[in-house]
């Protein structure tokens, strides 16, 4: 079935793209969408509406299209050339620009393709994108190999709790020791933080019972991040939650906490992070 591939003239994510089908000896049409392929990239677009993600500054380039499947953003093209949806758990839609590309989640996929994974970050990272991951504390190992081979300018891990409270509410089959010692190499990226976000869980002893983390249980959460790396002095923000993005209606029902009830987490995790803060938002 003939490959496509919609691009926009300029558009650099594009001729990466185009390059790596090259390299690869992949036939493909290209339409571009500011030449001849503006009409065809039209009609395709209304008829695939729902499949193609705009955000403020338009849609995003290019976009691959291989039979039923869509594909859109360099990374995820390129993913998908590589080995069809098998990296679709580490590499989705990009945010970020200028150079950067993000969405590449380290937790998010099966360690044992970890050399597919490699392959195209390297070919990424090649052709000049900085690549920033993020993690949630699982596949340590493929982290500690993302390291090793210089893939990841930038890492964000976000640290949900306690170990206490990760392991009794069994959230996704943490284990302990995999947190630390993703927490232990997070700290040796060239550029990294950590995040909290101040959720509702359901606690295990009562599962009917709802609740924010406590203050203190953010504080034990600063402390885990000072033991795993040895130091108080670590790059730490707190994240407000919205309720409403939850599919669970037990906590889509509760109320936002206000921005200032921050305030007490902050002054909890200083205790252990002396540069702990309040994630700043944008309206």
């Amino acid at each position: 079935m003939e490959k496509i591939i919609y691009t926009a003239t300029g558009c650099a994510r594009c001729k990466i793209a185009k390059k790596f089908m090259a390299e690869k000896g992949i036939d493909y049409r290209e339409f571009d969408i500011k030449g001849d392929g503006k009409d065809s990239f039209g009609q395709f677009y209304r008829n695939n509406r729902s499949a193609i993600f705009r955000g403020k500054e338009g849609i995003e380039f290019p976009v691959f299209v291989d039979g039923g499947f869509i594909r859109q953003g360099v990374g995820v093209v390129v993913a998908y050339l590589h080995a069809g949806t098998a990296l679709d758990g580490f590499i989705g839609r990009s945010d970020l620009s200028h150079g950067w590309m993000d969405g590449i989640h380290v937790s998010g996929g099966d360690p044992s393709l970890a050399d597919s994974l490699i392959l195209v970050l390297s070919f990424l990272k090649r052709q000049g994108l900085k690549l920033q991951l993020d993690t949630m504390g699982r596949n340590a190992s493929l982290l500690e190999r993302l390291l090793g081979s210089g893939l990841g300018d930038r890492v964000i891990m976000e640290v949900r709790g306690p170990l206490n409270l990760l392991c009794s509410t069994g959230a996704g089959g943490v284990d302990p020791a995999e947190v630390k010692k993703t927490i232990a190499l997070v700290a040796k990226f060239p550029e990294y933080r950590f995040i909290t976000t101040v959720t509702p869980v359901v606690r295990q002893e009562d599962p009917f019972e709802v609740s924010y983390l406590t203050p203190e249980e953010v504080g034990e959460t600063a402390r885990l991040i000072q033991e795993a790396t040895g130091s108080q002095k670590q790059p730490y923000l707190l994240r407000l939650f919205d309720p409403e993005t939850s599919a669970d209606k037990r906590i889509s029902s509760m109320e936002k906490l206000p921005a200032d009830a921050l305030f007490k987490y902050r002054a909890a995790a200083r205790r252990h992070q002396v540069m702990a803060d309040i994630e700043k938002t944008t309206t």
